[in-house]
């Protein structure tokens, strides 16, 4: 019999996603309303500085559930000097169309005073666990393998080609607004705010969209760190920063790409041919996850076929309400039922202890949603009686059960 880890989902996988759903269903106590427009229970996530063009704007991430749809979002709530009009908020609607993996999807914008205040409110996807690059490596003094940067280029390159392609630009991109899910995604989760703060009349899209990919540079150097290995200074210029001697070459040289000391205009085409063999082994690891979340969802698909079938066991036996019923009692096929419950949920071993043995229910359940023709032996708990059946007739049985049980919940 195989090991009951081989029917489940993968224990790293399991435990990723069971503090994922922890994190989307807790709700903390705060000072924040309720209910806004369509959200409600408001929880805070995080608090932000975002650096642009105007000035500091206070970012505030709060994580709420739709009353529409029931799924959590992340809204991004901006406190505004005076209401935005209709024609602010409807700048989100061409963000609406833009999707990719690295890119928090935006949903709406809405103005809200339930704060107090003149509040501007972005609605994106909500990425469970995740926090940006600033509060889990900046000011966590994390160091960062290089392996980890050349996937963040990556991720960040591929989210911004979409972006650029819709004629659209991030703008406010940054270790604030790029965010960290715990296993090394990044996304982009500024979508939109620099457009319904109408930061982007002070330059052309061609000029926002370089600005963009020279941000990926600024982000590499704040990852870096101010470290003695990383500042080079130069006579007669300021220091500057730069990887240390354990980076590659490649990644010196993709460096200072992304930061213009190679030439003044960058074009995500050269960051891939800059990265060479690493797309690779970025493709390497996206295949990986998705074998295993393949193989995850098979043994889930069919582990929720086995409780629909101890469902329909348990909807068949023991019914007190039939006891007295001759048409349903519990001899032939009710009968058989009964037993083979027995065999799989109430073995027990040679002292008589109770034997919980996950892999031998989920064997024997198994064998019989696929109706196989292997036997075996039933016996009866005064073991006087025993009787060998296939697993095909014992099935036969459940399906004719609860097809008669059916039209009795009917009449």
């Amino acid at each position: 019999m195989k090991p009951v880890e081989h029917f489940s989902v993968d224990e790293s996988l399991r435990r990723v996603l069971a503090s994922e759903m922890r994190a989307e269903n807790t709700v903390t106590e705060s000072e924040l309303p309720f209910q806004i427009h369509n959200y409600y229970s408001l929880t805070p996530d995080e608090s932000v500085d975002v650096y642009g063009p105007i000035g500091t704007i206070n970012l505030q991430t709060i994580k709420a559930q739709s009353i529409v749809d029931g799924q959590h979002y992340s809204l991004h709530r901006v406190n505004m000097t005076s209401p935005a009009t209709s024609i602010v908020l409807n700048a989100v609607d061409r963000w609406k169309a833009v999707q990719n993996p690295g890119i928090a999807q935006v949903h709406e914008a809405f103005t809200t005073r339930a704060f107090g205040d003149n509040s501007l409110v972005i609605v994106h996807d909500y990425k469970p666990l995740s926090s940006s690059l600033k509060s889990k490596i900046v000011d966590a003094c994390v160091t960062v393998p290089e392996a980890f940067l050349w996937s963040l280029v990556l991720q960040l390159a591929s989210a911004l080609r979409s972006i650029h392609s819709a004629g659209l630009a991030v703008n406010l991109l940054s270790v604030s607004t790029v965010i960290l899910s715990t296993t090394n995604r990044v996304y982009i989760n500024s979508c939109g705010l620099s457009d319904v703060l109408s930061l982007q009349y002070r330059r052309n899209i061609n000029a926002a969209q370089q600005s963009d990919l020279h941000s990926i540079g600024q982000i590499l150097g704040s990852l870096l760190g101010i470290t003695p290995d990383n500042i080079v200074s130069i006579q007669g210029q300021p220091p500057v920063v730069m990887p240390g001697p354990s980076y590659s070459t490649d990644f010196k040289e993709l460096f200072g790409y992304l930061n213009g000391r190679l030439t003044p205009v960058i074009a995500i085409d050269d960051i891939l041919r800059l990265a060479g063999p690493r797309v690779f082994n970025e493709l390497d690891a996206v295949r990986r996850d998705a074998d295993l979340l393949h193989s995850s969802l098979r043994l889930e698909m069919g582990n929720g076929r086995l409780v629909r079938l101890m469902c329909k066991i348990n909807f068949i036996t023991e019914r007190a309400e039939n006891d007295m019923d001759p048409e349903w009692s519990e001899t032939g096929d009710r009968y058989l039922i009964k037993l083979f419950r027995d065999f799989v949920f109430h073995l027990v071993n040679e002292s008589g202890h109770p034997v919980a043995d996950m892999a031998h229910v989920i064997g024997n359940l198994n064998k019989l949603d696929a109706g196989s023709g292997e036997k075996l032996m039933l016996m009866s708990r005064d073991e006087k009686s025993c009787l060998v059946v296939p697993y095909s007739e014992i099935k036969r049985c459940i399906e004719d059960a609860f097809r008669d049980l059916l039209a009795k919940s009917r009449k």
